[in-house]
C-alpha cells in the first residue's frame, strides 16, 4: 500500500497505480481536470505513465465557468 495525499487529505492507494488509473477509480474523466503532482502539473499525455509513490501529493483541479 501507498500513503499519499489526494486534494489535502491522507489517503492509501494499491501500489502501482498511475495517476490515470486514480482518476477512473473516482469516475474522473481526464480531459475535464488538471492533475498536479507534488506542485508539478502533470501533461495529460502523461497521466498514464506517471505512477504515485509513498508521500506523493495529488492535487485534482476542476475549472468551473460561471458568470
Amino acid at each position: 500500500m501507498v500513503t499519499i495525499k489526494l486534494n489535502g487529505k491522507d489517503g492509501i492507494i494499491g501500489e502501482n497505480l498511475s495517476l490515470l488509473e486514480i482518476l477512473k477509480e473516482r469516475n474522473i474523466i481526464p480531459e475535464t481536470v488538471v492533475v498536479a503532482l507534488n506542485m508539478k502539473v502533470i501533461n495529460q499525455n502523461e497521466l498514464e505513465k506517471t505512477f504515485l509513490s509513498d508521500g506523493d501529493s495529488v492535487e485534482i483541479l476542476r475549472f468551473v465557468a460561471g458568470g
